[in-house]
């Protein structure tokens, strides 16, 4: 019974540090015009997230630092969308990824798309909708993996960059599990 809960309260654990992903990019093999292009982007896609009701909005092309805050003090879950510096990151991480191990082994190649680009954003702005909006006929959604706020408004911080290198954080998804996975650990010990 004990190996069963410790069993479960580490796959609890795995799953968690596995959202929990930051993806590092070599920044200097991205183009100025992609970085500028990029932080467009960012700017029009918090500005949708937050459905024009913004406090912070701000993208560097220099470094792809960026902060989005809606008025009402929350920031969006921008991993979770097309068109932001996350998804922009996430998917100049799988390219580098591949780039580096080509010529490797297939299985190297499936672990860029496993550990990199199944984490990438892949919503459309377009389809957010305001938390506590009833519409039921539309048939994408905001809200993320199972056990985190909408992905349209969360308290998520916004993530900033190096110059060397600019990584996502995903540290907002998951951290109730990782505290129930450890209670149920403390127990299990008992």
């Amino acid at each position: 019974m004990r190996q069963s809960i410790l069993f479960a309260a580490l796959s609890a654990v795995a799953a968690v540090v596995a959202q929990n992903q930051n993806f590092t990019i070599d920044i200097s093999k991205v183009s100025p015009s992609t970085k500028s292009a990029w932080c467009n982007a960012q700017f029009n896609s918090c500005g949708a997230l937050c459905f024009g009701s913004l406090k912070k909005n701000d993208c560097q092309a220099s470094d792809l630092t960026y902060e989005c805050v809606c008025s009402n003090g929350t920031a969006p879950g921008l991993d979770y969308y097309l068109q932001t510096i996350p998804t922009f990151i996430c998917n100049e991480a799988f390219s580098q990824c591949t780039q580096e191990r080509q010529g490797g082994s297939a299985a190297e190649l499936k672990k860029c798309t496993t550990d990199i680009r199944d984490n990438c954003g892949t919503l459309d702005t377009a389809d957010a909708k305001p938390e506590g909006s009833d519409d039921s006929d539309d048939k994408a959604t905001t809200t993320g993996p199972s056990g985190t706020q909408g992905a349209a408004e969360t308290n998520a911080p916004s993530t900033s960059t190096s110059q060397a290198a600019a990584p996502t954080n995903f540290a907002q998804i998951g951290n109730g599990v990782a505290a129930v996975a450890a209670g149920v650990f403390a127990a299990a010990l008992l």
